[in-house]
């Protein structure tokens, strides 16, 4: 049989995941420098600290749940395993992530603040004290790292998984009580949850999920975008909104539906037709928004040739006559906000 490099490469790649399972963490870092660096990975083991500090412990506990519970020899954490002071290594580390969440044998997710199941279950969006959603809920990276892996488990503050005994004894992707509490805290559809395929399409909803995460840097809100939405954007960490604003471009240039600009709020300084943040596709009741989605989604009709210029968004419209009465918004108002965008 005949096959060409891609199948080829494709065979060698499935061969070696089988031979070679790695486990890897998603956590949520602990502040001021407490998380075990990559330079200490380099030195003798009788120079590192083992045991000091809440990061030394944690990556103690998963590798020893890495080779005892999921029987992997190797085992990732990205604490430890990226040069952050090589700023090529991490360029190819960010546009890489996704896929190497994915290729993992089991991706070990910590919730750090959630004690058990029966905490997990209690927890509610937008409440407080021992209601409170998980850290690990909230912030941007993990959005990619819940979503890329085939298998992953989560493991409570004290480092016993959330569901335990035989059964989703390796994995809780195929668990319900898990997932459909995982998809009330995210809005992320269950079909997601269970088997999510990367690329672009359905934006707003996919904006939805990372609205209510926040990033330490500001650029990471764009790149930890970069695997959900398979696609290839350059890293420029000091280039602030500016991220998101390239990432929307390389959007559009794939997506030619309407419902990309399903958006409110303040527009991007780079160019009016789009928004500042994901957080815009939030804004108002994300239910009605997301059945405007699906409504814009099914409409067949109207220009899917839209272009961002350097004048705005190039846009075929049709505009109708209308009596709005009182109201603040008149004809000519109307007249002129669509003109603005074609």
């Amino acid at each position: 049989m005949i096959v060409d490099g891609e199948e080829r490469e494709d065979c060698i790649r499935e061969h070696v995941k089988k031979e070679l399972k790695y486990a890897i963490l998603s956590h949520r870092w602990l502040p001021e420098d407490q998380e075990p660096p990559y330079s200490q990975m380099a030195k003798k083991p009788t120079e590192v600290p083992v045991g000091r500090g809440r990061g030394w412990k944690k990556l103690q506990h998963f590798f020893r749940t890495a080779k005892d519970v999921h029987n992997c020899d190797f085992a990732w954490s990205d604490t430890c395993c990226i040069d952050k002071s090589n700023n090529l290594e991490v360029d190819e580390s960010i546009r890489s992530m996704f896929r190497w969440y994915r290729n993992s044998h089991v991706c070990i997710a910590f919730l750090s603040e959630t004690a058990n199941l029966a905490a997990f279950r209690l927890q509610e969006k937008g409440k407080g004290g021992e209601e409170a959603v998980d850290a690990w809920f909230e912030r941007g990276w993990t959005l990619q790292e819940l979503l890329a892996p085939s298998q992953i488990k989560f493991y409570g503050a004290n480092w016993t998984p959330l569901i335990q005994g035989p059964t989703n004894d390796r994995n809780n992707r195929d668990s319900k009580v898990i997932m459909e509490k995982i998809s009330t805290l995210t809005d992320i559809r269950m079909d997601d949850l269970e088997s999510f395929t990367p690329g672009i399409d359905r934006v707003p909803e996919k904006m939805l999920w990372i609205s209510r995460r926040r990033t330490t840097r500001i650029e990471d809100m764009a790149y930890s975008l970069i695997g959900i939405f398979d696609i290839s954007l350059m890293i420029a960490y000091g280039e602030g909104n500016r991220a998101f604003f390239r990432l929307m471009e390389e959007i559009i240039k794939r997506y030619d539906k309407w419902d990309v600009f399903l958006w409110s709020g303040r527009c991007s300084r780079y160019n009016a037709a789009l928004p500042d943040t994901p957080r815009s596709y939030a804004a108002g009741c994300i239910e009605t928004l997301r059945d405007a989605v699906d409504r814009a989604a099914s409409y067949e009709f109207g220009d899917r040739h839209f272009t961002l210029t350097n004048h705005g968004l190039a846009i075929w419209m049709l505009l109708l006559d209308v009596d709005v009465e009182d109201s603040y918004l008149t004809q000519d108002v109307f007249r002129s906000s669509m003109n603005t965008l074609g």
